[in-house]
């Protein structure tokens, strides 16, 4: 079987049970399944083995409960939830059915690690689109299992969901991916998503920190915070202007030609009445003061590894607030995010599943400071913190 893994990440070596061990904000985080009435049942019945061939398979170590996989669902999409027996709605037109129990002949037969001990199954028609271009090959673990022809639609979208689940839950994927030549036999792929890579974390708050605040806050943990106010402009077009034409197919593919073009037409407009406004102000002799609406804080990770890269503290007011967050009373009268982000020297080191030893050493570091910048905001600013897949977390 192909994979980027062969164990889940944090995991004991050798510990058949697998018990997880992941980390601490998510082991302190929120758990939703208590709050959460229980309506699902055992799949009944041994497990459908033929299904596994065409359909992809979420991997779950035995200390996981089905109710911790649909409080997670839930956070996802508030029409997520069990529509049957057994059968977890987790996107539009796509279900989780089971969990079955996976012993140790249905691990050997399916080539599955000895920590996944329950198996439940995405029900959800194959859509997809053009190839994988080469120049993304060896990136994504999940878009290469899809040489010949990547997901789309609502499968890509139940694909996306399902990873950060198991990421949550340090458990994995089993992929149908593509067949070796088109027309042949799927080949099983085996995703586990790192729990570790997860580095940002962001706090959503009523309360607005001025900026000196919060460096203020963050110097403490983060020496030499600073703040972060200098405007780069660019050269050439911006926003959904600089993006491929291929791209913005596959994108108009993913979410539809009515929300990109709504986007790109609201981003025009946004345009016009900022220059509108600016020539009016000049023709009137009065100066044009930029106007900010946020504002960042950066500090080195360990000042004396600056191969390291930074963190950075970007706080504005959120447009758009993960569905977790929506509930909260005080979400209903504006929402400041202050995201802590890592940015390595290398940006493309932050979104590796699998980097080398030094990059995950500086990524390992980077994570404990930006848990312990992202505690003092909350202490301050009150609110809650979720990672970037959009889940809860405790600090």
């Amino acid at each position: 079987m192909s994979g980027s893994n062969d164990s889940a990440p944090g995991r004991t070596a050798g510990d058949a049970q697998g018990a997880p061990v992941l980390p601490d904000f998510y082991a302190a985080g929120a758990d939703l399944a208590t709050t959460l009435p229980s309506t699902a049942l055992s799949a009944v019945g041994s497990f459908p083995v033929g299904r596994a061939d065409t359909q992809h398979l979420l991997l779950l170590a035995d200390d996981v409960a089905v109710d911790e996989v649909e409080a997670l669902a839930l956070s996802q999409d508030e029409n997520a939830g069990w529509v049957g027996a057994s059968r977890l709605q987790v996107a539009p037109g796509a279900e989780l059915l089971g969990p079955w129990d996976a012993d140790a002949e249905l691990r050997r037969v399916l080539e599955l690690p000895d920590w996944a001990t329950q198996v439940m199954i995405l029900d959800c028609p194959p859509q997809r689109v053009g190839a994988l271009p080469t120049a993304l090959a060896g990136i994504d673990p999940l878009a290469d299992a899809f040489p010949l022809a990547q997901p789309t639609g609502n499968e890509l979208l139940a694909l996306t969901r399902l990873r950060a689940i198991a990421r949550r839950l340090a458990g994995g994927l089993r992929l149908a991916g593509d067949p070796e030549e088109p027309g042949g036999r799927t080949v099983p792929v085996l995703v586990v998503p790192d729990p570790e890579r997860s580095t940002t974390l962001t706090v959503y708050s009523p309360v607005w920190i001025v900026p000196d605040g919060v460096v203020a806050l963050a110097a403490p943990v983060a020496r030499g915070a600073r703040l972060h106010l200098h405007a780069e402009r660019t050269s050439g077009p911006t926003g959904l202007a600089a993006i491929p034409h291929e791209e913005l197919v596959r994108l108009s593919q993913a979410i539809g030609d009515d929300v990109l073009d709504a986007a790109w037409q609201a981003a025009e407009r946004r345009r016009r009445v900022q220059a509108e406004e600016e020539a009016r102000a000049r023709a009137a002799g009065a100066a044009v003061e930029e106007l900010r609406d946020g504002y960042g804080v950066v500090a080195a990770v360990e000042r004396a590894r600056p191969e390291w890269g930074g963190i950075e503290i970007r706080v504005q007011a959120a447009e758009e607030v993960p569905l977790a967050v929506r509930g909260e009373a005080w979400a209903r009268d504006g929402v400041i995010a202050y995201q802590v982000v890592w940015t390595p020297v290398d940006p493309a080191d932050a979104h590796r599943e699998d980097p080398p030893d030094g990059v995950r050493q500086a990524r390992s570091a980077a994570r404990a400071l930006i848990e312990d910048v992202a505690g003092a905001l909350l202490a301050a600013a009150g609110g809650v913190a979720v990672d970037d897949d959009g889940f809860l977390v405790g600090l």
